[in-house]
């Protein structure tokens, strides 16, 4: 009998439970280690204070945190979010509610071990892993695996850069990772540095009741609002659009929708780079919040601190009570994995020496799920890195070879700077759709124009058709990644998208019965 294939997926938030569903589907023995008592990752909320040690802060989630993608593309592809339990967008509680069934509907918790963290992977010279672990505090035992899933994420070692006479400000200074509520900021002056979507949404929740509200931002930036003529703004970005219309056209038609529907931004915003050169920011209310005086945006980098506030580089300065700064993470603070996995000393600045953002060609049998940085949803993109990851050590996919895997990356390089704006950031930056559709390929999973045409004459073809133009002109659901290919779960696929495309308010009952039925 041929030994099982051992997996350690090292975390259990989106990514790691999504690991650990797709190695249970394909017959493989795995263990899921998290440091936290809990499932969930960063979507279990964690209290603290802005004067938090942020390395005992895990989770960056504030109380008034949204999903900044709407439900009907955010769910995993075989477990659909009901409508009638879960609003277009929805705060950071639900996600967990929805994780928590999620782990519970595949029965995925009796291979995840919470308190258990994991000190070091080692590679060994056949392929297979090392992996020393630590249970609650207690003994260090080391284990075996054939491969490694690391699924920790990037969202927990705050990035704060060196700011000249830092050390002199007499106010408050903490970065957003610890930031969680805006009542301690009511009559203040604040100053944020940063333009994500962190900064944005605190700015939003602060500025109503500070005495002043500052964004510091060097290249400005694109919000967009959560709808667009009623509907959520992912509706105008279906699978038609992201792969058939060229780039240029398509963010210049975006770009003039969003002109036409929200408030003109101010010159100090408006970035020199295209709409999706970046990842967008959703925020609804912040450029109300800009026009009605609420935030004050200060294009303009920190040139130094002072006693009273920042020095700024176009020779103005802000005094303020308070500082936050919303400057990102530390993309690939792996402490557990070798230091080389993911960069090395030839690799060229602002990027990732990844094959598809998931494998390095210097280590074999490491996949790292959940660190690139998608324009669209988490959930279905973790779940195909996953899918790919499996096919790849269950032999439904050729392993490509170290050159195979260089000459990939050094394209993939070339293509990120042309479309993508030069930051550390955006080196690991990626378009959900045809990201996806490149994992997914080699399992025959991608709903092409052709496989969802010919079901019109091998099939239903009045369903059929209904079904390719949901796909592909209608919102982009996860379920279209099921419909056909390894794993499909074509029936439950085909309800759900339906169900989305008539905009209907609850689950159907074909999928509440495939849910019940299948796992």
């Amino acid at each position: 009998m041929t030994e099982k294939i051992r997996i350690a997926v090292v975390g259990a938030g989106i990514s790691g439970l999504a690991a650990v569903k797709e190695c249970v589907a394909a017959g493989f023995e795995v263990e899921a280690f998290d440091s936290r008592d809990e499932i969930g990752g960063a979507w279990a909320y964690q209290h603290c204070t802005p004067d938090a040690t942020p390395s005992e802060v895990w989770s960056s989630m504030y109380q008034g945190t949204m999903l900044n993608s709407c439900r009907d593309t955010s769910s995993f592809s075989d477990f659909p979010l009901d409508p009638a339990r879960y609003s277009d967008y929805f705060k950071h509680p639900l996600m967990l509610q929805y994780l928590n069934e999620y782990a519970d509907h595949f029965d995925l918790r009796k291979h995840v071990r919470l308190r258990t963290k994991v000190l070091e992977c080692t590679a060994r010279g056949d392929g297979s892993w090392t992996v020393r672990i630590q249970e609650d505090g207690g003994r260090v035992q080391d284990k075996v695996f054939n491969a490694v899933f690391a699924c920790t994420g990037h969202l927990s070692t705050p990035m704060v850069p060196e700011f000249k006479g830092r050390e002199t400000f007499k106010g408050q200074f903490f970065h957003s990772h610890c930031y969680r509520t805006p009542g301690p900021f009511e009559g203040k002056r604040v100053a944020i540095i940063g333009f994500g979507s962190s900064a944005v949404d605190i700015a939003c929740e602060i500025a109503p009741q500070a005495k002043e509200l500052h964004m510091v931002t060097r290249r400005g930036g694109w919000v967009l609002p959560r709808y667009v003529l009623g509907k959520p703004t992912e509706a105008w970005d279906n699978r038609a659009t992201q792969l058939w219309v060229p780039s240029s056209l398509s963010q210049w038609l975006q770009t003039k929708l969003l002109q036409l529907v929200d408030i003109p931004p101010p010159k100090e915003l408006v970035p020199e780079h295209k709409l999706l050169e970046q990842n967008p920011t959703v925020r609804g209310d912040f450029t109300e919040k800009v026009a009605t005086g609420l935030i004050a945006v200060q294009r303009a980098s920190v040139d130094s601190f002072t006693e009273t506030g920042l020095a700024l580089s176009t020779g103005a300065s802000l005094d303020v009570d308070i500082v936050i700064c919303a400057t990102g993470y530390n993309l690939f603070d792996i402490p557990y994995l070798p230091s080389d996995l993911v960069r090395n000393e030839s690799t060229p600045q602002n990027a990732v020496d990844l094959y598809k953002l998931l494998m390095s060609p210097r280590y074999t049998n490491v996949f790292l799920l959940g660190f690139a940085e998608v324009i669209g949803p988490l959930p279905p993109t973790v779940e195909a890195q996953a899918r790919h990851a499996v096919g790849i050590l269950g032999g439904r996919i050729k392993r490509p070879s170290q050159d195979q895997m260089i000459r990939h990356i050094k394209k993939f390089h070339e293509f990120q700077a042309k479309h993508f704006v030069d930051s550390p950031r955006h080196s690991i930056a990626t378009h959900a759709i045809a990201y996806n559709d490149d994992l997914l390929e080699p399992l025959g999973a991608v709903p092409t124009f052709g496989r969802l045409l010919t079901k019109v004459f091998t099939s239903n073809p009045i369903k059929a058709m209904k079904v390719l133009n949901a796909v592909w002109f209608g919102i982009p659901s996860s379920a279209q990644w099921r419909l056909c290919g390894e794993g499909k779960k074509e029936p439950l696929a085909r309800a759900t998208v339906l169900r989305i495309a008539a905009e209907e308010r609850e689950l159907s009952r074909s999928e509440r019965e495939f849910l019940v039925t299948t796992t």
